[in-house]
């Protein structure tokens, strides 16, 4: 008796795999299919959605595959030819977004191809960017009112434009590269500090980014498209 309700159950299984398997085969369409890569709609759909989630815009189908193209071929190559690299990749996902995530086979190459792309907004950070770029991309800015204190903060004397201030920016870049939130100011021949809150702070900091990921972007389609074999 036992042995027919085992039997009964691996048929079901059987029948529900059968069902998962043509069902996934039959709402799954090939989109790209060329050495070795194959993309389907399904592949696209996760694609446009991951973007969608990370940097709250839409992207069209044609960009959306061309993407998928180059991370994989961006991916294949470091897999063949840098492996400790993208292992070290892979450590930082796992640390800071969890095993869940790591097994998204989507999102997680999303993260390693990202995080490449960061490789060249930190190098160009630490060794090519300049002050005087950061002058002249906040004196673009209508305005950048920050409050003021004497006493760290506890109570606001004013509220002051320092988009054209140098010292200040200055100080920014400092915080920036040691990771420190210190922000003091001389004006008039008297101490101030700045108070940067967090939407301030991350403001600046993101504004920075995209200056950067403007400056580097030939540079890194270069590298990317030197990778790329589709």
């Amino acid at each position: 008796m036992n042995q027919v309700i085992l039997t009964m159950d691996y048929k079901k299984y059987l029948l529900v795999l059968f069902i998962f398997f043509y069902t996934s085969t039959t709402f799954s369409e090939i989109i790209y299919n060329k050495n070795n890569l194959i993309i389907t709609n399904i592949d696209l759909n996760n694609y446009k959605q991951i973007y969608k989630n990370n940097y709250d815009l839409d992207i069209d189908n044609n960009s959306a595959l061309k993407d998928l193209v180059l991370i994989n071929n961006l991916i294949k190559y470091f897999e063949n030819f840098n492996k400790e690299f993208l292992n070290q990749i892979d450590s930082q996902i796992l640390e800071q977004y969890g095993g869940e995530t790591f097994n998204d086979i989507s999102f997680r190459d999303f993260l390693r191809f990202s995080k490449i792309r960061d490789e060249f907004i930190i190098n160009y950070f630490n060794n090519n960017l300049r002050t005087d770029e950061i002058i002249n991309l906040f004196g673009k800015l209508e305005s950048l009112k920050l409050p003021i204190s004497t006493n760290e903060c506890m109570i606001i004397e004013k509220t002051i434009d320092l988009k054209n201030n140098k010292e200040f920016i200055k100080i920014l870049l400092q915080n920036l590269k040691t990771n420190t939130r210190d922000f003091k100011i001389i004006l008039n021949d008297s101490m101030y500090d700045i108070c940067v809150d967090e939407n301030n702070f991350k403001f600046m900091q993101r504004l920075i980014i995209e200056y950067i990921e403007t400056q580097t972007e030939e540079e890194f389609k270069i590298f990317v498209y030197d990778k790329t074999e589709n």
